[in-house]
């Protein structure tokens, strides 16, 4: 684990981990099975590929990878979580100072 994300553009996040491993987390458009609720959701992007997805209700925070995440062993469900745990953070953080 050991993520570290930050505000890269407004809504866009770039996470790194020591090892220079570096994924990229944009707002998502609209992802039928997954957005349709109208929760803000975001893209974890990996090798220019998206990996996971992240949907934002309430406290609580939904992963879900998809099938390319495979290709990307580095990236694990749990570093996932870890980057979930951090954008909601951050967007907290933002939304507070409004």
């Amino acid at each position: 684990m050991k993520w570290t994300v930050k505000e890269w553009v407004t809504e866009s996040y770039r996470a790194s981990k020591t090892g220079a491993l570096t994924a990229y987390i944009y707002r998502a458009l609209n992802w039928p099975d997954f957005y349709n609720s109208g929760a803000p959701a975001y893209e974890v992007r990996y090798g220019g590929v998206v990996i996971a997805l992240l949907r934002f209700e309430g406290k609580g925070a939904t992963v879900k990878s998809l099938a390319a995440a495979c290709r990307f062993p580095e990236i694990t469900d749990l570093d996932l979580v870890e980057i979930a745990l951090w954008v909601s953070k951050l967007r907290r953080a933002y939304s507070g100072l409004n």
